[in-house]
C-alpha cells in the first residue's frame, strides 16, 4: 500500500474519515435539548435516561408518545431526531431536524444537528448549505467552520477545506480534531510539512487521539522512517484504532524492519478485517515461514 503516492492517498482519505466519525452524534454536538432544563418527571428526561441506557426504541417510543400531544414541541422534535440518528436512521432524523427547525428557526443548532445528519448520510452539499447558513448568522462559530470543512474535504475541496479549517483555528486553538482535519487535507494536496505540525500540535492537545497518530505513522511510513512509524501504528492501536488498515500498515512497516512473525499477525487481523491484500501477504508470509 505504501508503494506508491496514489496507495498512500487512499490509506490518508481513510483516516479522514475516522476523523470525521469520531467525533460524529456525541462530540460533534447533535444536541437533545436546547438549553432548557427537563422535569425529571418530563417525557425528555425519561428518554434521555432511556437513551443513555441503550434503550433507543423506548427512548423513540417516548418522545413519539409526547409529540402525539404536543406535535409543536421541537425540544422533542430534535430529541427524536437525535435518537434516530444515533441509530443512523438519517431520513427520520431528517424530518424531525427540519421540523424542529421550521417550528424555531432562531435555534441554530437544530440547524447544526440536520447538517451534522446530512454530512453522515452522504448528502454533503446540503450539509454545506447548513453549515453556511449557520455561519451567514453567526459566522464566528468554528463548530460550524469545522462542519463545513468536512463536507468540503469530503467533495475534495481541500483549499476551501483548510480555509475554514483555519479560520476555525483563529477562533479556537484549543480543539485537536480541528488540527487533525486540516493535516489531513494538507495530505491531500501533498504539504506533508504542514500536515505533520498539524498532527504535532492534535497529538499534543489531545494524546488519546488515535487518528492524528495513526495519520503521523503514515507520513512516516511514507519517508521511509519505520521505526517511528510502528511507534505510532502500535500507540494508535493501544489507543482504540482497529480498522482493517491500520494493521495493514503496520504489518508493511514490519515487514520493512524484518519482522516477519508479527508482521503476518498483523496482516492476518487485516484481512480479518476485509482487507484483502492483507490476506495474500499474510498467506505469502507464511509460506516462506515454512519454507525456512
Amino acid at each position: 500500500m505504501i508503494g506508491n503516492f496514489q496507495n498512500m492517498r487512499r490509506c490518508i482519505q481513510w483516516a479522514f474519515l475516522l476523523a470525521l466519525l469520531g467525533t460524529h452524534l456525541g462530540c460533534t454536538g447533535l444536541h437533545t435539548r436546547e438549553g432548557m432544563s427537563a422535569t425529571p418527571s418530563s417525557p425528555l428526561a425519561h428518554s434521555e435516561q432511556l437513551f443513555h441506557t441503550g434503550n433507543f426504541s423506548e427512548a423513540e417510543y417516548t418522545l413519539s408518545d409526547a409529540l402525539e400531544t404536543n406535535p409543536t414541541q421541537h425540544t422533542l422534535l430534535n430529541a427524536r431526531g437525535f435518537v434516530h440518528a444515533k441509530q443512523q436512521h438519517w431520513q427520520q432524523a431528517i424530518k424531525d431536524f427540519t421540523q424542529a427547525i421550521n417550528l424555531a428557526p432562531q435555534h441554530l443548532q437544530y440547524r447544526e444537528n440536520l447538517g451534522i445528519v446530512y454530512l453522515e448520510a452522504g448528502y454533503v452539499d446540503k450539509a454545506i448549505h447548513q453549515f453556511s447558513h449557520i455561519l451567514e448568522r453567526s459566522p464566528d462559530s468554528a463548530k460550524a467552520l469545522n462542519y463545513r470543512g468536512l463536507a468540503f474535504n469530503r467533495l475534495e475541496h481541500y483549499q476551501q477545506a483548510i480555509r475554514d479549517f483555519s479560520h476555525a483555528l483563529t477562533l479556537n486553538q484549543s480543539h485537536a480534531d480541528m488540527y487533525l482535519n486540516r493535516a489531513v487535507a494538507y495530505l491531500q494536496i501533498g504539504k506533508t510539512a504542514e500536515a505533520r505540525k498539524d498532527l504535532e500540535q492534535a497529538i499534543t492537545r489531545n494524546h488519546a487521539l488515535h487518528q492524528a497518530y495513526e495519520s503521523r505513522g503514515l507520513l512516516a511510513l511514507l519517508n521511509g522512517d519505520t521505526t517511528p512509524a510502528i511507534k505510532d501504528f502500535t500507540q494508535a492501536i493501544r489507543l482504540g484504532a482497529d480498522g482493517g488498515l491500520i494493521h495493514y500498515n503496520r504489518g508493511i512497516a514490519l515487514t520493512l524492519v524484518g519482522d516477519h512473525e508479527e508482521a503476518n499477525d498483523e496482516f492476518e487481523l487485516a484481512c480479518d478485517r476485509n482487507i484483502f491484500h492483507a490476506c495474500k501477504k499474510s498467506f505469502t508470509l507464511t509460506q516462506t515461514q515454512h519454507r525456512l
